[in-house]
């Protein structure tokens, strides 16, 4: 019997170091995979150019909506712990596009810079 199991890409790091050493091999236009023979069992890591196209995508969409929420929220009359709130809020929206600003948020005051 064969099957296919997915598995979490985290759980691919006790392999990184082996399947950085394999080399890729084209699977069909367009995806690339490697084969790490490991335990009875065959790892294959695929790479899509298609699928990396919609991460960036989705990415720059997230990153598009965060910007215009930062200035929205600039543009509030708030107090501090609301700003701070409203930020926690946008953070937790775009959580994956937050580490790529850099916001930085008055001490003693409701305003802040990004």
């Amino acid at each position: 019997m064969q099957y296919i199991v997915g598995t979490p890409k985290g759980r691919l790091t006790r392999y990184e170091k082996q399947l950085l050493e394999k080399p890729w091999h084209e699977a069909r236009p367009g995806v690339q995979v490697k084969l790490l023979p490991q335990d009875g069992e065959l790892y294959v890591l695929a790479q899509s150019e298609d699928r990396v196209w919609k991460e960036r995508a989705i990415r720059r969409r997230r990153l598009k909506w965060l910007w215009a929420r930062l200035k929205e929220i600039s543009r509030m009359q708030l107090t501090r712990e609301e700003l701070l709130m409203k930020l926690g809020s946008a953070r937790s929206q775009a959580a994956a596009v937050w580490r790529l600003l850099v916001i930085e948020v008055a001490e003693a005051e409701a305003s802040f810079t990004y």
